[in-house]
């Protein structure tokens, strides 16, 4: 699914970024055993590690405190508003500010946040890669590869089973790209793991092989 695509848009204009945002929010909700409570609390949690100072200045509150405090009142009063406050950003009444994107993409899981990544990552013409963190396993990477790669030719081939990309194929085509775009995020992101650790660890030049002439 890719919400940019104009056949998805009856009205054909581009949508925006928090219609992005909120869009696979949304699916994310309607299709994981996930609730909107689970996405709000994982939300702010993501926030409070991601900008705390902001979170705190924003009354976003910090539902891990509030449970180490066993004040039960407290923590159901916060749950609420907080609830209140992300429903409005998800129904569309409120626009999602730009500040919270982040946290609002850490927030999401699996296929969910990789499109949504992707997605808004190719509003500006890049690939949706995310750098491998030190503790990160590339491992586990290059098996979301080649788990990928194998999803991709398994609808490539579907799509060209008559040699052609036409618009028979459009009802698939989104399906497609968003295959496409993730296998070219996880070899983006091994790419760089590799690239790194080449930079780490130079490799000094072979001596040149020099000719022995024949007495």
């Amino acid at each position: 699914m890719t919400t940019s695509n104009p056949r998805h848009n009856p009205s054909g204009l581009r949508v925006s970024r928090d219609q992005v945002l909120v869009a696979y929010a949304t699916q994310m909700i309607a299709r994981t055993q996930l609730s909107q409570d689970d996405f709000a609390q994982a939300l702010s949690a993501q926030l409070h590690l991601l900008i705390p100072a902001k979170a705190v200045a924003v009354n976003v509150p910090d539902f891990e405190a509030l449970a180490r405090g066993n004040d039960t009142a407290a923590f159901l009063r916060a749950s609420g508003a907080w609830l209140r406050r992300v429903g409005r950003w998800l129904s569309g009444e409120v626009e999602v500010p730009g500040w919270i994107e982040e946290a609002w993409v850490q927030a999401l899981v699996g296929e969910f946040q990789e499109r949504c990544l992707n997605e808004l990552a190719s509003r500006h013409g890049l690939t949706g890669a995310r750098a491998l963190q030190g503790s990160a396993c590339p491992v586990g990477v290059f098996g979301q590869l080649v788990a990928r790669l194998g999803q991709t030719v398994e609808l490539g081939s579907e799509i060209l089973a008559d040699g052609k990309i036409d618009q028979g194929d459009l009802p698939l085509l989104p399906e497609f790209v968003d295959r496409l775009k993730a296998v070219e995020a996880r070899c983006a992101e091994l790419r760089t793991k590799a690239q790194n650790a080449m930079a780490a660890n130079p490799t000094p030049a072979a001596a040149p092989v020099r000719a022995v002439r024949g007495r």
